[in-house]
């Protein structure tokens, strides 16, 4: 009868819990399962590292006559902008697919968040 009241009390939990916070745990434990890899929020500026993560978003941004390709990419921790410049497209490099990515981490401005240009990437 006990068990039967935990499982109730779980189902409530998981059906009161938003998606997105679903969705960033089931993130967060696939990025903490890679090995080698440094989470987002643990980042230092200037420094070569390799993370995981999910692309969230993309785009194409004008610079300079040649377009550079942007994709934030989330692991549940933080965010990083990857950056390559004279792309338009990478295949395979599209929202919602998982990857790893290394290079230099570089602060970008004023915001908190981290850069990286032109990194090495494996599509997971």
């Amino acid at each position: 009868m006990i068990a039967y009241w935990v499982v109730l009390r779980k189902l409530r939990e998981r059906l009161a819990t938003p998606i997105d916070a679903i969705d960033a745990e089931k993130l967060r434990t696939f990025c903490a399962g890679q090995t080698r890899c440094t989470p987002i929020g643990e980042l230092r500026p200037r420094e070569h590292s390799t993370v995981a993560g999910e692309i969230k978003s993309l785009r194409i941004v004008p610079k300079d006559g040649s377009p550079w390709l942007e994709a934030s990419i989330s692991d549940g921790t933080g965010t990083i902008i990857a950056m390559w410049t004279g792309r338009r497209r990478i295949g395979g490099v599209a929202p919602g697919k998982r990857l790893l990515v290394s290079g230099r981490m570089t602060p970008s401005g004023m915001s908190p968040r981290l850069t990286v240009y032109n990194p090495s990437y494996e599509l997971l």
